[in-house]
């Protein structure tokens, strides 16, 4: 990531927080890229949730039945 692509925030945590996700890190990673992958986890359990929460009510359509 480039200085341009990125601005210096300050994101306010209490000490446990910040703990954790220094903790999440790996060698080499920045904070951004930790939140980045707790962004893109998040993000793909909701999708799931969400399909598993459509498939137990039925009200869905299978993709080879979609005439466009």
């Amino acid at each position: 990531m480039t200085d341009q692509e990125c601005a210096t925030k300050r994101i306010p945590v209490c000490p446990s927080t910040w703990e954790a996700v220094y903790h999440l890190k790996k060698p080499g990673q920045t904070f951004d890229d930790v939140i980045n992958e707790l962004v893109r986890t998040d993000s793909e359990t909701r999708l799931i949730e969400e399909m598993a929460r459509l498939r137990k009510r039925d009200r869905y359509v299978p993709l080879s039945e979609i005439k466009v």
